[in-house]
């Protein structure tokens, strides 16, 4: 399960499903007085397809949602050792979701975690390098739980560099409202090690 973070940018399939599987953690790991417990699972389900084409119109065409966050340490050769799931993105009542717009003055993202809105430009390269520049928000209280939520988040993507990979999940969706739209996971893979997957869900008419 191990990937080099030297390989951002120009990763073959195959490193891509590796990475991939390696980063998807089970959505819905089990709660103990707020706190992750060791049973997280990975996911046995590769993905279908690696290695899509990512363009603004399609991030732009969808919600994303957080099904997976993971924390890496490396040895000296910059191979995985440990993960550890981001306890922090893992609460129910604080689900964390991105979008994608454009504007005028330019493409911007927003994070969100049920509570402050936020925006921040941000830079989509052709080697998809995926670039977020500060992050201004709201200044809601959001209590201690989504404060700390925020904070981390925040944190972790203002002023940040990581690389995309998009894939089509290997399973339909399974849902009684059947969507039409192509099921993806986007893996994000930051620059300082962490892991997330997004996958996208359909976007509200406004």
């Amino acid at each position: 399960m191990s990937f080099s973070i030297g390989l951002i940018g120009c990763q073959s399939t195959s490193v891509a499903k590796a990475q991939l599987t390696a980063a998807i953690i089970n959505t819905t790991p089990i709660q103990n007085n707020s706190e992750i417990t060791d049973e997280t699972t990975v996911k046995n389900a590769l993905p279908t397809h690696t290695d899509l084409s990512i363009t603004n119109e399609l991030l732009e065409r969808y919600n994303w949602r957080l099904v997976s966050a993971v924390h890496n340490t490396f040895d000296d050769n910059r191979k995985i050792i440990s993960r550890q799931p981001i306890s922090d993105f893992y609460y129910p009542n604080h689900p964390i979701s991105l979008e994608f717009r454009n504007s005028p003055d330019g493409p911007y993202v927003a994070f969100n975690a049920d509570c402050n809105g936020s925006s921040a430009p941000y830079f989509l390269l052709t080697d998809n390098t995926f670039k977020v520049s500060n992050i201004l928000s709201s200044a809601i209280n959001c209590g201690e739980t989504g404060n700390r939520i925020e904070t981390a988040l925040f944190d972790l993507m203002r002023n940040s560099s990581s690389n995309l990979t998009l894939s089509l999940q290997s399973k339909k969706l399974e849902s009684k409202n059947q969507t039409q739209f192509p099921p993806y996971n986007l893996l994000q893979t930051m620059a300082s090690g962490e892991t997330l997957v997004w996958q996208n869900k359909e976007r509200p008419q406004r």
